[in-house]
């Protein structure tokens, strides 16, 4: 809860801790959850392209997605969240570990595919996603789709 006070004949906000420090997480965690939510978004997309051809090899995408999750990881290790926030970082973790799993899965499905193949790796990145909105709130800049840049917009940042 931000209060107002009069200091020195002007109204000003006060900032308790708490809200400082959950401002400080909001900050932290949401380019956290913008990376996992891109690494998601790109490893469905190739993984609808995976399961229409058989392409012999996946480029970049399971190297770039693998850094990009690398520097997530890290900086997950370094959030400092509220109380209200503690359980963000386990489901964050827990969202790096199925696309962990679903990255192995597609790597494989180059060699060679199999329905049961498509059906983990796509199992894994729902799980991803759903722990993902698990965390959304939209209060702290936290949700997974991002229309900051759509045409419905009106090239309007979103509030």
């Amino acid at each position: 809860m931000i209060e107002v006070r009069q200091v020195r004949g002007q109204t000003r906000p006060v900032v308790d801790c708490a809200d400082e420090r959950l401002v400080a997480y909001a900050l932290a965690v949401e380019a956290i959850f913008g990376e996992l939510r891109a690494i998601i978004g790109q490893l469905s997309g190739t993984l609808i392209l995976l399961q229409a051809r058989r392409p012999r090899d996946l480029g970049d995408l399971p190297a770039i997605a693998r850094e990009r999750r690398d520097g997530a990881v890290e900086r997950i290790a370094h959030l400092d969240p509220p109380d209200s926030r503690l359980a963000d970082r386990g489901k964050l973790h827990q969202a790096v570990g199925h696309i962990d799993a679903a990255i192995v899965e597609m790597r494989r499905m180059t060699r060679e595919r199999s329905t049961e193949q498509i059906a983990s790796a796509s199992a894994r990145l729902a799980a991803a996603y759903r722990l993902m909105q698990d965390i959304c709130d939209h209060r702290i800049g936290l949700t997974m789709v991002d229309t900051s840049n759509a045409c419905c917009t009106c090239g309007k940042t979103l509030a």
